[in-house]
Protein backbone atom coordinates (compact mmCIF):
# COMPACT_ATOMS: atom_id res chain seq x y z
CA UNK A 1 0.00 0.00 0.00
CA UNK A 2 0.88 3.22 -1.00
CA UNK A 3 1.63 6.43 1.83
CA UNK A 4 -1.92 7.84 0.06
CA UNK A 5 -4.74 7.87 2.36
CA UNK A 6 -8.38 8.73 2.04
CA UNK A 7 -8.82 9.45 5.78
CA UNK A 8 -9.07 9.14 9.54
CA UNK A 9 -11.94 7.56 11.57
CA UNK A 10 -10.90 9.14 14.59
CA UNK A 11 -13.17 7.84 17.33
CA UNK A 12 -13.80 10.08 20.82
CA UNK A 13 -14.16 8.93 23.76
CA UNK A 14 -16.10 5.68 22.56
CA UNK A 15 -17.29 4.38 25.47
CA UNK A 16 -18.94 7.73 26.13
CA UNK A 17 -22.77 8.40 25.07
CA UNK A 18 -26.03 10.08 26.23
CA UNK A 19 -27.78 6.67 24.62
CA UNK A 20 -27.99 3.27 25.54
CA UNK A 21 -28.40 1.50 22.19
CA UNK A 22 -28.60 -2.30 22.45
CA UNK A 23 -26.70 -3.14 19.63
CA UNK A 24 -24.11 -0.95 19.84
CA UNK A 25 -20.63 -2.37 18.69
CA UNK A 26 -18.59 -0.81 22.14
CA UNK A 27 -19.43 -3.26 24.09
CA UNK A 28 -19.19 -6.26 22.10
CA UNK A 29 -15.89 -5.27 20.82
CA UNK A 30 -13.00 -7.00 22.06
CA UNK A 31 -9.61 -4.53 20.54
CA UNK A 32 -9.33 -2.44 24.64
CA UNK A 33 -10.09 -4.35 27.79
CA UNK A 34 -12.46 -1.65 28.91
CA UNK A 35 -14.82 -2.52 25.77
CA UNK A 36 -15.14 -5.77 27.40
CA UNK A 37 -16.77 -4.19 30.24
CA UNK A 38 -19.42 -2.42 27.87
CA UNK A 39 -18.68 0.73 30.20
CA UNK A 40 -20.86 2.23 27.12
CA UNK A 41 -24.18 1.52 29.10
CA UNK A 42 -23.14 3.41 32.04
CA UNK A 43 -23.98 7.37 32.51
CA UNK A 44 -21.40 8.79 30.09
CA UNK A 45 -18.34 10.94 31.26
CA UNK A 46 -17.92 14.49 30.75
CA UNK A 47 -14.59 14.53 29.46
CA UNK A 48 -13.75 18.51 28.64
CA UNK A 49 -11.98 19.78 24.96
CA UNK A 50 -9.80 23.03 26.13
CA UNK A 51 -6.46 24.45 26.22
CA UNK A 52 -4.36 22.36 28.67
CA UNK A 53 -6.64 19.08 29.04
CA UNK A 54 -5.64 15.80 28.64
CA UNK A 55 -8.18 15.03 25.96
CA UNK A 56 -6.81 17.99 23.67
CA UNK A 57 -3.50 17.37 23.52
CA UNK A 58 -4.02 13.72 22.65
CA UNK A 59 -6.81 14.20 19.80
CA UNK A 60 -4.67 17.30 18.80
CA UNK A 61 -1.46 15.10 18.54
CA UNK A 62 -3.44 11.87 16.98
CA UNK A 63 -5.16 13.74 14.44
CA UNK A 64 -2.27 15.95 13.81
CA UNK A 65 0.16 12.75 13.05
CA UNK A 66 -2.11 10.72 10.81
CA UNK A 67 -2.83 14.47 8.23
CA UNK A 68 0.84 14.99 8.29
CA UNK A 69 1.96 11.36 7.61
CA UNK A 70 -0.62 10.86 4.87
CA UNK A 71 -1.59 14.65 3.63
CA UNK A 72 -5.46 12.55 4.18
CA UNK A 73 -8.16 15.50 3.22
CA UNK A 74 -10.75 13.40 5.31
CA UNK A 75 -11.36 13.43 8.59
CA UNK A 76 -14.27 11.66 10.44
CA UNK A 77 -14.97 12.17 13.98
CA UNK A 78 -17.25 10.09 15.84
CA UNK A 79 -17.89 8.48 19.58
CA UNK A 80 -19.50 7.12 21.52
CA UNK A 81 -21.40 10.79 20.93
CA UNK A 82 -18.71 13.28 20.59
CA UNK A 83 -21.50 16.37 22.06
CA UNK A 84 -21.16 15.10 25.28
CA UNK A 85 -17.82 16.45 25.39
CA UNK A 86 -17.65 19.71 26.42
CA UNK A 87 -15.56 22.14 24.19
CA UNK A 88 -15.86 19.64 21.37
CA UNK A 89 -16.98 22.71 19.08
CA UNK A 90 -13.43 24.14 18.80
CA UNK A 91 -11.71 20.76 18.29
CA UNK A 92 -13.84 20.32 14.84
CA UNK A 93 -13.65 23.76 13.85
CA UNK A 94 -9.73 23.60 13.84
CA UNK A 95 -9.72 19.63 11.88
CA UNK A 96 -12.39 21.39 9.49
CA UNK A 97 -9.48 24.15 8.52
CA UNK A 98 -6.97 21.63 8.12
CA UNK A 99 -9.09 18.85 5.86
CA UNK A 100 -11.19 19.15 2.60
CA UNK A 101 -14.09 17.82 4.63
CA UNK A 102 -14.64 17.24 7.90
CA UNK A 103 -17.39 14.55 8.45
CA UNK A 104 -19.56 14.91 12.12
CA UNK A 105 -20.88 11.59 13.33
CA UNK A 106 -23.99 12.42 15.83
CA UNK A 107 -27.14 10.82 17.13
CA UNK A 108 -28.66 14.19 16.72
CA UNK A 109 -29.50 14.67 20.57
CA UNK A 110 -27.17 17.31 21.92
CA UNK A 111 -26.57 19.70 18.63
CA UNK A 112 -27.96 23.01 18.96
CA UNK A 113 -28.84 25.60 16.55
CA UNK A 114 -25.42 27.90 17.63
CA UNK A 115 -23.70 24.42 17.00
CA UNK A 116 -25.28 24.66 13.35
CA UNK A 117 -25.03 27.96 12.56
CA UNK A 118 -21.22 26.98 13.22
CA UNK A 119 -20.63 24.05 11.66
CA UNK A 120 -21.90 25.44 8.48
CA UNK A 121 -20.10 28.51 8.30
CA UNK A 122 -17.11 26.09 8.12
CA UNK A 123 -18.24 25.58 4.56
CA UNK A 124 -16.84 21.84 4.11
CA UNK A 125 -18.96 20.09 7.31
CA UNK A 126 -20.84 16.50 6.60
CA UNK A 127 -23.31 15.76 9.45
CA UNK A 128 -23.80 12.07 9.55
CA UNK A 129 -27.12 11.01 11.51
CA UNK A 130 -27.47 7.61 13.22
CA UNK A 131 -31.62 6.61 13.25
CA UNK A 132 -33.37 3.56 12.33
CA UNK A 133 -36.55 4.97 11.94
CA UNK A 134 -38.89 8.04 12.34
CA UNK A 135 -41.27 5.97 14.10
CA UNK A 136 -40.57 4.30 17.64
CA UNK A 137 -41.12 1.26 17.57
CA UNK A 138 -38.39 0.97 14.55
CA UNK A 139 -35.84 2.76 16.37
CA UNK A 140 -36.08 1.13 19.69
CA UNK A 141 -33.24 -0.51 19.83
CA UNK A 142 -31.32 2.97 20.07
CA UNK A 143 -33.80 4.42 22.71
CA UNK A 144 -35.80 3.23 25.41
CA UNK A 145 -38.93 5.86 25.81
CA UNK A 146 -40.94 7.61 23.26
CA UNK A 147 -40.29 10.48 24.63
CA UNK A 148 -36.91 10.32 23.99
CA UNK A 149 -37.49 8.91 20.55
CA UNK A 150 -39.45 11.54 19.70
CA UNK A 151 -36.33 14.56 20.69
CA UNK A 152 -34.04 12.69 18.59
CA UNK A 153 -36.64 12.23 15.51
CA UNK A 154 -37.06 16.49 16.14
CA UNK A 155 -33.21 16.63 16.61
CA UNK A 156 -32.69 14.82 13.21
CA UNK A 157 -35.41 16.77 11.65
CA UNK A 158 -33.67 20.42 12.68
CA UNK A 159 -30.26 19.33 11.54
CA UNK A 160 -31.68 18.42 8.05
CA UNK A 161 -33.33 21.51 8.12
CA UNK A 162 -29.90 23.38 8.52
CA UNK A 163 -29.41 23.24 4.69
CA UNK A 164 -25.60 21.03 6.16
CA UNK A 165 -25.01 18.44 3.76
CA UNK A 166 -26.35 15.08 5.32
CA UNK A 167 -26.67 11.25 5.74
CA UNK A 168 -28.50 9.29 7.52
CA UNK A 169 -27.40 5.98 8.59
CA UNK A 170 -29.71 3.62 9.52
CA UNK A 171 -29.34 0.17 10.95
CA UNK A 172 -31.32 -2.75 9.46
CA UNK A 173 -32.46 -5.15 12.17
CA UNK A 174 -35.81 -7.01 12.92
CA UNK A 175 -37.77 -4.17 14.45
CA UNK A 176 -36.54 -1.02 11.64
CA UNK A 177 -36.79 -3.07 8.74
CA UNK A 178 -40.63 -3.06 8.64
CA UNK A 179 -40.48 0.66 8.43
CA UNK A 180 -38.19 0.94 6.20
CA UNK A 181 -40.28 2.75 3.11
CA UNK A 182 -42.06 5.15 5.55
CA UNK A 183 -38.80 5.87 6.98
CA UNK A 184 -37.15 6.65 3.67
CA UNK A 185 -40.43 8.41 2.53
CA UNK A 186 -40.44 10.11 5.99
CA UNK A 187 -36.87 11.64 4.91
CA UNK A 188 -37.67 12.37 1.31
CA UNK A 189 -40.39 14.72 2.64
CA UNK A 190 -37.73 16.81 4.30
CA UNK A 191 -37.11 18.64 2.11
CA UNK A 192 -33.20 18.67 2.45
CA UNK A 193 -30.15 17.06 0.38
CA UNK A 194 -29.89 14.16 2.42
CA UNK A 195 -28.74 10.53 1.38
CA UNK A 196 -30.23 7.38 3.63
CA UNK A 197 -27.54 4.50 3.76
CA UNK A 198 -29.67 1.14 5.22
CA UNK A 199 -27.59 -0.84 6.55
CA UNK A 200 -27.13 -4.61 8.48
CA UNK A 201 -26.99 -4.65 11.85
CA UNK A 202 -23.20 -5.90 12.79
CA UNK A 203 -21.13 -7.51 16.02
CA UNK A 204 -21.56 -10.83 17.87
CA UNK A 205 -24.78 -9.84 19.03
CA UNK A 206 -26.26 -9.30 15.89
CA UNK A 207 -27.66 -12.78 15.55
CA UNK A 208 -30.43 -11.58 18.56
CA UNK A 209 -31.31 -8.16 16.27
CA UNK A 210 -30.68 -9.17 12.80
CA UNK A 211 -33.23 -8.93 10.07
CA UNK A 212 -34.93 -12.52 9.92
CA UNK A 213 -35.16 -14.55 7.14
CA UNK A 214 -39.23 -13.83 6.16
CA UNK A 215 -38.68 -10.19 6.57
CA UNK A 216 -35.58 -10.21 3.66
CA UNK A 217 -39.09 -9.75 0.97
CA UNK A 218 -39.38 -6.07 2.71
CA UNK A 219 -35.91 -4.88 1.45
CA UNK A 220 -36.55 -6.92 -1.88
CA UNK A 221 -39.87 -4.65 -2.38
CA UNK A 222 -37.95 -1.63 -1.15
CA UNK A 223 -35.33 -2.10 -3.98
CA UNK A 224 -37.97 -2.44 -6.75
CA UNK A 225 -39.31 0.73 -5.95
CA UNK A 226 -35.57 2.34 -6.46
CA UNK A 227 -36.55 5.02 -9.36
CA UNK A 228 -39.66 6.13 -7.18
CA UNK A 229 -37.05 6.63 -4.14
CA UNK A 230 -33.68 6.60 -4.80
CA UNK A 231 -33.52 10.62 -4.91
CA UNK A 232 -32.26 10.44 -1.27
CA UNK A 233 -30.47 6.86 -1.82
CA UNK A 234 -27.27 5.35 -2.70
CA UNK A 235 -26.75 4.10 -6.28
CA UNK A 236 -29.11 0.87 -7.07
CA UNK A 237 -26.46 -1.06 -7.18
CA UNK A 238 -25.66 -0.56 -3.76
CA UNK A 239 -28.60 -2.64 -2.69
CA UNK A 240 -27.77 -5.49 -4.81
CA UNK A 241 -24.90 -6.19 -2.19
CA UNK A 242 -27.18 -5.67 0.31
CA UNK A 243 -29.46 -8.19 -1.14
CA UNK A 244 -26.84 -10.42 -1.92
CA UNK A 245 -25.50 -10.18 1.65
CA UNK A 246 -29.24 -11.14 2.75
CA UNK A 247 -29.59 -14.20 0.48
CA UNK A 248 -25.92 -15.51 1.04
CA UNK A 249 -26.53 -15.00 5.03
CA UNK A 250 -22.85 -13.11 4.85
CA UNK A 251 -20.47 -10.77 3.31
CA UNK A 252 -19.04 -12.60 0.03
CA UNK A 253 -18.03 -9.25 -1.55
CA UNK A 254 -14.05 -7.62 -1.35
CA UNK A 255 -13.31 -4.74 0.74
CA UNK A 256 -11.64 -1.84 -0.47
CA UNK A 257 -12.09 0.03 2.62
CA UNK A 258 -8.90 -0.79 4.85
CA UNK A 259 -6.47 0.41 1.78
CA UNK A 260 -8.13 3.63 1.87
CA UNK A 261 -9.46 4.76 5.40
CA UNK A 262 -7.64 4.06 8.79
CA UNK A 263 -9.27 4.55 12.44
CA UNK A 264 -7.93 5.77 15.23
CA UNK A 265 -8.64 6.53 18.96
CA UNK A 266 -8.36 9.65 21.25
CA UNK A 267 -6.35 7.63 23.46
CA UNK A 268 -3.90 6.76 20.30
CA UNK A 269 -4.78 3.31 19.18
CA UNK A 270 -4.38 2.53 15.40
CA UNK A 271 -6.61 0.01 14.30
CA UNK A 272 -6.82 -1.43 10.13
CA UNK A 273 -10.47 -1.17 9.97
CA UNK A 274 -13.03 1.24 10.76
CA UNK A 275 -15.35 -0.95 10.74
CA UNK A 276 -14.76 -3.96 13.08
CA UNK A 277 -12.22 -2.93 16.10
CA UNK A 278 -10.33 -5.82 16.62
CA UNK A 279 -6.68 -5.57 15.57
CA UNK A 280 -4.78 -3.15 17.69
CA UNK A 281 -1.71 -1.32 15.65
CA UNK A 282 -0.08 0.27 18.57
CA UNK A 283 -0.17 3.20 20.30
CA UNK A 284 0.63 6.63 18.08
CA UNK A 285 0.99 8.37 21.03
CA UNK A 286 4.02 6.40 22.17
CA UNK A 287 5.60 7.45 18.78
CA UNK A 288 8.31 9.30 20.12
CA UNK A 289 10.57 8.80 16.57
CA UNK A 290 13.32 6.79 17.87
CA UNK A 291 11.99 3.66 16.71
CA UNK A 292 9.16 1.82 14.56
CA UNK A 293 6.04 3.90 14.32
CA UNK A 294 2.67 2.49 14.50
CA UNK A 295 1.71 4.03 11.36
CA UNK A 296 4.52 2.19 9.48
CA UNK A 297 2.31 -0.19 10.15
CA UNK A 298 -0.51 0.90 8.05
CA UNK A 299 -1.39 -1.33 4.56
CA UNK A 300 1.52 -3.66 5.67
CA UNK A 301 0.15 -6.30 8.69
CA UNK A 302 -0.30 -9.40 8.04
CA UNK A 303 -3.78 -8.37 9.00
CA UNK A 304 -4.16 -6.22 6.07
CA UNK A 305 -3.89 -9.45 3.64
CA UNK A 306 -7.07 -11.17 4.95
CA UNK A 307 -9.09 -8.12 5.60
CA UNK A 308 -8.02 -7.03 1.73
CA UNK A 309 -8.42 -10.30 0.62
CA UNK A 310 -10.67 -11.34 -2.69
CA UNK A 311 -13.27 -12.98 -0.48
CA UNK A 312 -13.68 -12.18 3.10
CA UNK A 313 -11.37 -14.75 5.14
CA UNK A 314 -12.62 -13.16 8.78
CA UNK A 315 -15.80 -14.10 10.59
CA UNK A 316 -16.41 -10.78 11.57
CA UNK A 317 -15.55 -9.61 7.99
CA UNK A 318 -18.53 -12.16 7.25
CA UNK A 319 -21.29 -10.39 8.87
CA UNK A 320 -19.58 -6.73 7.88
CA UNK A 321 -21.86 -4.41 5.48
CA UNK A 322 -21.91 -0.52 5.89
CA UNK A 323 -22.11 2.43 3.97
CA UNK A 324 -18.41 2.71 3.62
CA UNK A 325 -18.97 -0.19 1.27
CA UNK A 326 -19.66 2.41 -1.63
CA UNK A 327 -16.08 2.71 -2.13
CA UNK A 328 -15.12 -0.78 -2.48
CA UNK A 329 -18.32 -0.88 -4.92
CA UNK A 330 -16.27 1.79 -7.05
CA UNK A 331 -12.81 0.03 -6.45
CA UNK A 332 -14.96 -3.33 -8.47
CA UNK A 333 -16.38 -1.21 -10.73
CA UNK A 334 -19.56 -1.36 -9.73
CA UNK A 335 -20.70 2.06 -9.47
CA UNK A 336 -19.04 5.17 -11.14
CA UNK A 337 -16.75 7.80 -9.82
CA UNK A 338 -19.70 10.16 -10.38
CA UNK A 339 -22.66 7.74 -8.74
CA UNK A 340 -19.80 7.65 -5.17
CA UNK A 341 -19.12 11.44 -5.57
CA UNK A 342 -23.10 11.74 -5.09
CA UNK A 343 -22.37 11.55 -1.47
CA UNK A 344 -21.63 14.74 0.09
CA UNK A 345 -18.44 12.82 2.20
CA UNK A 346 -16.38 12.51 -1.40
CA UNK A 347 -17.99 15.57 -3.77
CA UNK A 348 -14.94 17.77 -3.24
CA UNK A 349 -12.80 17.74 -6.09
CA UNK A 350 -9.70 17.10 -4.18
CA UNK A 351 -11.88 13.98 -3.06
CA UNK A 352 -12.51 12.49 -6.69
CA UNK A 353 -9.27 13.04 -8.17
CA UNK A 354 -7.68 10.99 -4.84
CA UNK A 355 -9.90 8.26 -4.96
CA UNK A 356 -9.60 8.07 -9.21
CA UNK A 357 -5.76 8.00 -8.56
CA UNK A 358 -5.56 5.44 -5.96
CA UNK A 359 -8.09 3.28 -7.89
CA UNK A 360 -6.32 3.87 -10.77
CA UNK A 361 -2.23 2.80 -9.08
CA UNK A 362 -5.10 -0.36 -7.34
CA UNK A 363 -5.55 -1.33 -11.20
CA UNK A 364 -2.30 -0.82 -12.20
CA UNK A 365 -0.82 -2.92 -9.55
CA UNK A 366 -3.34 -5.77 -10.01
CA UNK A 367 -3.47 -6.09 -13.88
CA UNK A 368 -2.47 -9.26 -15.06
CA UNK A 369 0.65 -8.47 -16.79
CA UNK A 370 1.96 -6.36 -13.53
CA UNK A 371 3.14 -9.79 -12.12
CA UNK A 372 4.60 -11.27 -15.21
Amino acid sequence: MSELLLGNDLVVNEDSCNLSCEYCLTGQSNLKDNHRLQLIFTPPKRDTYAEGTDLAQRIDLVADRLRTRFDLPLLKVTGGEIFVVRGIMDFLEAEAAKHEVLVVQTNAVLVKDEHLERLASWGNVVMQLSLDSHLFHGNSYRVQTEALHDKVVAAVARIAASGLPTEIYGVLNDRSVTELEPFTRWIAGLDASIVFFPFPVRGPDAEQFKVRPDQVKLIEDFAAKYDELGRVLPPRPYFSRLLSFYHEGKRTFRCHLPRLVVSTFSDGVVTPCPNIWFSDMGNVLEDDGDGPSPLDKIGQTGMYKALLAPRPRLKACHGCFTPWDTLSMYFEDEITLDELCAAPTYAPERIRQLLARMKREYTEQNAPDAHA
